[in-house]
């Protein structure tokens, strides 16, 4: 490659934007790979979060090539709220791979895993979890069919892709802050005025972007997160339009 890159991320489902790939489309891309001698790290976190009847491809399973050349990465975290108890772990298929990367992981005690999550893993992958996860998939394509049919309808300048998976959606306000004269950080603010801790999407390649989190009842969201929540945004900005032409109308006439 032009680059000499030999090591790539695969994010799979995609995060922010909820993308389940298509058994075709990891083909494709362990083809390329494999054509430019890429050792791929998979990360599959969010793979047991699938939505409205999507299925997940592992990347190693594709091709007897990608088994070798692909680190998966997997953990509970996301799927039972896990995250505070260091509970990821890897599948490596590759010896050499595997031995390289248990070397380089020895050096720092940082990430190791503790008796409290090695035992709640083997609890979230029993038959309950399975159940419960089934549950929690169902209430997670609920919340994003409610949610991007509302934005669809209520917010112009405001768009999704509806996501396969995860249960974020990642939202481009690009049309909106143009249309409202308003900057993504502007509108940020006035989230958190009322409330509402979005995260910035510029981490994630967004310019004018915001990752936003859909992991609660339907009520709730129903209730505050959407029609409340962004809402009040809106008329918080729309308050601030007013108190500011009031203010530059009198200095004027000062």
């Amino acid at each position: 490659m032009e680059n000499h890159i030999h090591a790539a991320i695969f994010c799979s489902p995609h995060n922010p934007t909820g993308r389940v790939w298509e058994q075709w489309e990891i083909e494709k891309a362990m083809e390329i790979y494999k054509k430019h001698d890429v050792y791929v790290v998979s990360d599959e976190i969010w793979s047991d979060l699938l939505l409205n009847g999507h299925k997940h491809t592992p990347t190693q399973s594709v091709s007897e090539d990608a088994k070798q050349r692909t680190v998966a990465l997997y953990a509970p975290s996301k799927t039972f709220n896990l995250a505070g108890l260091i509970g990821s772990y890897h599948i490596i298929y590759n010896d050499w791979l595997r031995e390289r990367i248990l070397k380089e992981s020895s050096l720092s005690h940082y990430n190791s895993m503790n008796l409290l999550s090695m035992y709640a893993l083997i609890g979230a992958y029993k038959p309950e979890g399975y159940e419960w996860v089934d549950e929690l998939k169902e209430v997670l394509s609920g919340n994003v069919n409610y949610a991007c049919d509302y934005i669809e309808k209520h917010f112009e300048g405001v768009n999704v892709s509806r996501p396969e998976g995860t249960y974020m959606l990642f939202l481009d306000c690009t049309e909106w802050c143009k249309k409202h004269g308003r900057t993504i950080t502007e509108l940020q603010a006035a989230g958190i005025e009322v409330g509402v801790i979005w995260q910035d999407g510029v981490a994630f390649h967004g310019p004018c972007h915001i990752r936003m989190n859909l992991a609660l009842p339907l009520s709730r969201e129903k209730k505050k997160p959407l029609t409340v929540w962004i809402n009040m945004c809106l008329m918080f900005y729309r308050l601030r339009e007013d108190i500011l032409t009031h203010r530059r109308d009198n200095e004027h006439d000062i």
